[in-house]
């Protein structure tokens, strides 16, 4: 077992040297046992592991994961956290513990074999469920289920079978075990279910053929009762309880040929645990506030306010049929592809999403009905947003819709937010609704940053206040409910929604809350964010650089909780309790810890107003500390670049920890690389760190070559462990175990620099780590994707410091990709170079200069490195035009480059032959390059397209 070192005190940050060196460069014992073990080869990789989020029972006793293979394979294992007994089960997955933790439920899949094997023969992949009694140890697995769900006092057990094939409706069987007297209910044709919160009710919605016996009925599986709380010849969705009470809320379609789109009476039910419930319907079709026309929709999920006096329910207008009376379907929604009961699928469609007319304001011609449609786009200049966004953003558009409150006892509807107040919240409570107005700012928000106007609206009355104009960083309400927070210029406001104050909150405090470093260009910085709240709204938790701020809302003042800024340690709170809205103040916060200079890291904890005790303080990663519910059992994790990631349990204290998982035991047969910091100055004076990763085989006294992989601060990667994964094509484990040393640099910018800033950081941090004296300097090639791709390709064209190098997905013309888009989200890429990595503040026509010196085209003629890049043909983020303008330019300048181009892949590689297909030519490339391996035709002379799509073609015989 590994222990966990406990230190009294961080350790300070080291001094400053432009090439100081934190670990030792010579050789240590461990060396010359490396030297004794063999590397890892392609047949080795599929075995290793990776180690997924942890579950922890109520009472601490038993922790559950689900470890990964790099070959697909997976399980799941249960762990005695005070003993070494475990369970393992093959292919298991979702682990859940129910109630008080005596029982585990969890998924099991099939084989990636047998799920090839599957889906080859077109038969369905279906999964089972196992059920774990943790007290004696029996399993029970139960074939062909879907989805599973406990009671929340864990008595009861909901199973809920898949639909028998080519079923029209969205009804299956669901069983309800009860867990201590064992008996099994079974219903029939469940659509949809919900365990009441705090109870054991359990709510079901009915999808039977034909609609007939759909309705909603009410189970209580400690009396076996069922009572049908609503029958109709309809479709049912949305079941929503109130929190801790036997109040419940659905929708109910109905029919309506005069419509397109699908509508909704809302009902609810309150004081279910009663022999008499109260029971109340809004039924637009009836006399009330709503007006004609105007539909409840399904995709914003009824709210019930703390009280259960109001029900919160979003609304649109309706769209008008153009299908003939009688043709229109059964809930009056004609094409638009609604599955019954299917919980919030894409409603309102109205056979393609434009209106009768062609949506664009054309003459249409009545007669012309049924000829086929003009495939066209018509795009203006004047679009707010451009027609690719609006076409990635079709379904958000689709759900735009108002919010209302209906007052159940009153039975009276009341639209909140006002005109275009889609992105309306619902504070805590109910009392008030934030809702954001952005329509003032859109034509601004066209290239740079959206800004919205933030009103507070009562929701007894519908009356609107404005909280602030022009906010682009607010954090919605207090978990109380009574404040509203944002962040502008460089400090965080609050507004008391009950007395209409509003303050800044921290300009008195002394604290740095605005991050300097990330994205400077913007109008608006972010800050570092809000940790928390402390119950009833007593006080923030305020992020800086390094500390944690307690901050009174109020605006009466604060208090710094850590001292993390004297050593550049960084402090962030640990949410334990991940259904809490806020923290306890009367118990202790956990903090993690991380050195930016060291790169220790660990747990610290105090109560507040006392210096936090460091707990944990390592040269390791730490992260997902976890406490049991019912008891003072802890987990986290741990790992370093040599270490594999396992957890550990330990009491409050997090001394004594014990290693319960063990993940990649067989690492131990392998020669294994390690890891050091190397610290530099850039050429403007700035001190920055690298991370840089030995050679597998490493034997002191010898020059080896390297890899510099960059982006933009990488050097916190120091202890991360690397499975060694080819579908991972930059995949620092292999290129270690292929002999490199990697080197991961941080880069920084200056404003309108973005490729002379990365160049001028990244000379000195090459020389730094060759310094070291373990490195050729003529043997470093360079490798980057994306943004690091451009990094990479805009170096090669300044200087010739590296002797080959791979760019990925690079942005190579800064002009002509401004004038592009982001096709992934369907934005403007002018926003990427105006306020976020681009750095550039302005269009190229109002500095010429800077966009032309700062683009790798325009510098084609100094391009003497040979290199290697990478496209997908669908490239939704670095247009697929970038690669195919450089390739060209380099053809016709007479450079060396070669382009790999893998059809219909986006900008990342999704298809494991691709991704295998670009790591081995990437390891070819610079085993070439550094290594000096024989090359490849395809380097040396490029592949006929015949010979590409045919294969090798036979030489004939004479």
């Amino acid at each position: 077992m590994r222990s966990i070192t406990r230190r009294l005190a961080p350790a300070p940050a080291p001094t400053l040297c432009a090439a100081l060196i934190l670990g030792a460069a010579l050789a240590s014992p461990a060396d010359a046992v490396a030297q004794e073990k063999p590397t890892l080869g392609p047949d080795d990789y599929d075995k290793w592991e990776r180690l997924g989020q942890a579950t922890l029972s109520p009472d601490g006793l038993w922790l559950a994961v689900v470890v990964r293979r790099v070959d697909e394979s997976s399980e799941l294992r249960i762990h005695r956290t005070d003993s070494d007994s475990v369970v393992v089960v093959a292919e298991g997955s979702r682990p859940e513990f129910g109630g008080d933790g005596g029982w585990l439920a969890f998924t099991i899949g099939v084989s990636p074999g047998e799920r090839d094997a599957m889906r080859e023969r077109g038969d369905p992949v279906r999964t089972d469920v196992g059920l774990l009694n943790l007290e004696t140890g029996e399993r029970e697995d139960i074939d062909e289920i879907q989805s599973f769900s406990f009671s929340d006092d864990g008595d009861y057990f909901a199973l809920r079978r898949y639909a028998p094939p080519e079923t029209e409706t969205a009804g299956v069987d669901l069983l309800v075990r009860d867990l201590a007297g064992g008996g099994t209910m079974s219903f029939g044709n469940v659509s949809g279910l919900a365990w009441q919160d705090g109870g054991n009710l359990l709510a079901m919605t009915l999808d039977a053929a034909d609609r007939v016996g759909n309705g909603v009925r009410l189970y209580d599986p400690g009396t076996g009762r069922i009572r049908s709380l609503d029958a109709d010849e309809a479709t049912y969705r949305e079941l929503t309880w109130r929190e801790d009470a036997p109040d419940l809320a659905v929708l109910k379609t109905f029919a309506d040929e005069a419509y397109e789109d699908t509508a909704h009476v809302a009902l609810a039910w309150r004081g279910l645990d009663s022999e008499t419930p109260t029971a109340f319907t809004l039924d637009p079709r009836q006399p009330s506030e709503l007006p004609a026309g105007t539909r409840i929709v399904e995709h914003r999920t009824p709210v019930w306010s703390d009280d259960g006096a109001t029900l919160f329910l979003g609304t649109q207008e309706r769209i008008p049929s153009d299908v003939p009376s009688g043709e229109a379907g059964e809930d009056g929604a004609a094409g638009d592809g609604e599955g019954p009961g299917d919980g919030g699928g894409d409603e309102g469609d109205g056979g393609g999403g434009e209106d009768a007319d062609g949506g664009n304001g054309e003459d249409a011609d009545d007669a012309a009905e049924d000829e086929e449609r003009a495939g066209v786009e018509v795009w203006h200049s004047l679009d707010v947003d451009p027609v690719p966004q609006q076409r990635v953003r079709e379904q958000q558009l689709r759900r735009e819709h108002d919010l209302g409150a209906w007052d159940l006892e009153a039975d009276e509807f009341l639209f909140l937010g006002g005109d275009h107040a889609d992105r309306a919240e619902i504070a805590e409570g109910g009392r008030h609704v934030l809702a954001r107005d952005e329509t003032p700012y859109d034509v601004e928000a066209m290239f740079r940053q959206q800004f919205h106007d933030l009103y507070a609206v009562d929701a007894r009355t519908g009356s609107r206040e404005m909280v602030r104009e022009r906010v682009t960083l607010d954090m919605g309400s207090s978990p109380g409910g009574r404040y509203a927070v944002w962040f502008e210029g460089e400090d965080y406001w609050t507004r008391d929604l009950t007395t209409g104050e509003t303050r800044n909150v921290t300009s008195a405090l002394g604290g740095t809350f605005v991050d300097l470093d990330r994205t400077p260009t913007r109008e608006q910085m972010s800050g570092f964010g809000i940790a928390g709240w402390l119950d009833a709204d007593a006080a923030m938790l305020v992020n800086d650089r390094f500390d944690v701020w307690e901050v009174n809302p109020d605006g009466s003042g604060g208090r710094r909780l850590t001292a993390g800024a004297e050593n550049s340690n960084r402090h962030r709170i640990v949410r334990l309790d991940p259904e809490a809205d806020a923290f306890d103040p009367d118990e202790p916060l956990y903090y993690s810890t991380y050195s930016e200079w060291t790169k220790e890291a660990g747990f610290s904890r105090a109560r507040r107003g006392d210096t936090p005790e460091p707990l944990i303080w390592e040269d390791a990663r730490f992260g997902g500390l976890l406490k049991a519910e019912d008891a003072d059992v802890y987990a986290f994790r741990r790992e370093r670049f040599e270490d594999s990631p396992d957890y550990f349990v330990a009491g409050p204290d997090l001394d004594d920890a014990r290693q319960v998982t063990s993940t990649n035991p067989f690492q131990d047969d392998y020669a294994w690389g390690r890891t050091q910091l190397v610290e530099y100055e850039n050429e403007w004076g700035r001190r920055l760190q690298g991370a840089l990763t030995y050679p597998a085989d490493y034997e002191p006294g010898r020059e080896y070559p390297m890899i510099v992989n960059h982006y933009e601060l990488l050097s916190q990667t120091l202890h991360q462990y690397q499975v060694p994964d080819p579908t991972q094509y930059y995949n620092v484990q292999i290129w270690s175990q292929e002999g490199y040393f990697v080197f991961r640099p941080d880069v920084v910018y200056r404003d309108r620099r973005p490729g002379q800033s990365n160049v001028e950081t990244l000379r000195p941090a090459v020389a730094a780590a060759v310094a070291t004296g373990m490195i050729d300097p003529e043997r470093v090639g360079l490798i980057g994707h994306s943004w690091g791709g451009y990094q990479t390709t805009f170096f090669v064209t300044q200087d010739d410091l590296f002797a080959a190098a791979v760019a990925g997905a690079p942005l190579t013309n800064l002009m002509s990709m401004y004038l592009s888009f982001y096709w992934n989200s369907g934005g403007t890429d002018a926003r990427i170079f105006e306020i976020s990595q681009g750095r550039m503040q302005v269009p190229w026509w109002e500095d010429w200069d800077s966009y032309f010196n700062n683009s790798p085209i325009h510098h084609i003629e100094n391009l003497n490195t040979p290199l290697l890049i990478e496209f997908g043909t669908e490239d939704g983020a670095v247009e697929f035009n970038q690669g195919v303008e450089f390739y060209n330019a380099a053809r016709r300048a007479g450079k060396q480059l070669v382009m790999l181009v893998y059809e219909g892949e986006n900008h990342g590689l999704a298809e494991e032959p691709n991704q295998r297909d670009y790591q081995r030519r990437i390891l070819e490339w610079f085993g070439h390059y550094l290594k000096g391996e024989p090359a490849p035709a395809w380097i040396t002379a490029g592949v006929p397209f015949l010979e590409q799509k045919d294969g090798p073609r036979k030489k004939k015989v004479s």
